[in-house]
């Protein structure tokens, strides 16, 4: 905005949001039907510099992932209610929804690797896991995104 004399003026609501615009903020979309998990999770991931989304079921990641987006990462758990976290994901690859995804399960089955690896951009967490595991894990996937 320019003053009477010709000279831009800066308010402190523009400068704040000046300011934001130059943090880097990831944006991170977490599922889980278990309160407790996506807890921890929320817990885990999170820092000041991270705005974290919330779904505890499939149709809820859905409408995040169509609404919200885009998000930086996907973390989501394989049972949940109205629609399994894979579903949700196959349908968010063909939207061209190609954020890395976290898929975190407690299933034990030797072909869930596979599926996972099919999805690409995307990486398989066993339960139980600890949480240096899962920084680490989120930390892999972030480390192989192109720079903006």
């Amino acid at each position: 905005m320019m003053n009477e004399y010709g000279k831009r003026e800066f308010t402190l609501e523009k400068s704040a949001l000046a300011a934001r615009r130059q943090m880097t903020v990831s944006r991170i979309v977490i599922a889980d039907d278990d309160p407790d998990s996506l807890a921890l999770l929320r817990l885990a991931l999170g820092n000041p510099l991270i705005e974290i989304c919330e779904a505890s079921n499939g149709a809820e990641l859905v409408q995040l992932l169509a609404e919200d987006g885009p998000f930086d990462l996907v973390v989501t758990d394989i049972h949940m209610p109205w629609m399994e976290g894979l579903q949700v994901l196959h349908s968010a690859r063909a939207a061209e929804v190609n954020a890395p995804v976290l898929v975190i399960t407690g299933l034990a089955g030797t072909d869930l690797q596979a599926k996972v690896d099919r999805l690409g951009n995307a990486k398989l967490l066993r339960k139980p896991f600890g949480i240096p595991e899962l920084r680490a894990a989120v930390a892999d996937l972030m480390a192989r995104q192109p720079l903006a």
